[in-house]
């Protein structure tokens, strides 16, 4: 319990250091958000090869700094929207071709490794099935977790959503400080709601200890962290000016904690149920007494997607 509270301690001063960062430069937080992704996609990879399902890792890993940093230069040249999603999209079936074209091509290679895990599989067939599990790590969690980026650079976005740079610029800390917080608030209510009131069980195949209260309990304060972060910001006359010209309200912020939330919940089950599926406790072991990056941000890696959608729909 001390290890993983001095743990726990360290990684709420590392995120306040890095907000505090990133006032200095957009591009910290970016490089944090990466180091991040690398981390959790190394992990999934481990898991996936433990469930037999073989991968290459080093290409998986690779994915996150070339679709970040298309992102990015493709946001600073003023790129339009179509031709981001383009850019990203050849670059998926750029890594997919090459990828499982190498498995062929270096065919002694991959009969070793064939050997090597005794399976009778043709060197075609593993080749493609090995490329199809590597696609899997670049949408989860190296695809999911470029949301964090896109949120982080709302300022560049001004050409393509009309809003100024200003105001794009503190609505993109407040929404950081919104993913962050959703996920927080539910996953540790839905532990304490469950732990209090108890009850039928979630899924019980997948994860024994969560709870339909605990889930619900989870929704309901995710709903409140979400309108706490609202409230408290715009109690600030710069936010609230920011707010007043996008035309956000408050019962917006209660659908997006509510949908956000949900995804919170089911981040946290999909997480649980590829650990299950691998035999494994924690995706890793880089943070003592909590696991690894992936168990620490399975909800966030699910609320990204939706604050950064509700975002675009509103401004």
């Amino acid at each position: 319990m001390k290890q993983r509270t001095m743990t726990g301690a360290i990684i709420v001063a590392t995120i306040i250091l890095v907000l505090i960062a990133r006032q200095l430069s957009t591009y910290i937080f970016d490089a944090f958000i990466l180091l991040l992704a690398l981390e959790a996609t190394y992990e999934i990879t481990n898991i996936l090869a433990k469930m037999g399902c073989y991968n290459n890792k080093y290409f998986a890993c690779a994915y996150p700094f070339f679709a970040y940093g298309l992102y990015i230069l493709g946001l600073m040249t003023s790129m339009q929207w179509y031709m981001l999603l383009l850019i990203e999209l050849l670059l998926i079936i750029v890594f997919f071709v090459v990828l499982a074209f190498m498995g062929i091509i270096f065919s002694k290679r991959t009969k070793n490794e064939i050997e090597t895990r005794n399976l009778k599989i043709k060197v075609e067939r593993f080749s493609m099935y090995k490329t199809i599990h590597t696609m899997f790590a670049y949408f989860y969690p190296a695809l999911l977790m470029m949301f964090f980026i896109a949120i982080n650079n709302l300022s560049n976005m001004s050409y393509l959503l009309n809003v100024p740079v200003e105001y794009l610029s503190l609505i993109a800390f407040f929404a950081i400080i919104l993913t962050f917080t959703i996920p927080i608030f539910t996953d540790t209510f839905a532990y304490l709601t469950g732990m209090l009131f108890k009850g039928p069980k979630l899924c019980p195949k997948i994860s024994p200890n969560k709870t339909i209260s605990g889930a619900l309990g989870g929704v309901i304060w995710g709903i409140i962290g979400s309108l706490a972060i609202f409230l408290i910001f715009n109690a600030i006359a710069e936010y609230n000016e920011a707010f007043v010209y996008v035309g956000f309200e408050f019962w917006q912020f209660i659908i997006i904690g509510f949908v956000a939330s949900i995804m919170c919940v089911l981040g946290d089950i999909f997480e649980s149920y590829l650990k299950r599926k691998a035999r494994v406790k924690d995706s890793g072991d880089i943070l003592p007494g909590h696991g690894g990056i992936l168990d620490r941000m399975d909800s966030h890696i699910f609320c990204a997607p939706i604050v950064f959608l509700f975002l675009m729909i509103l401004l």
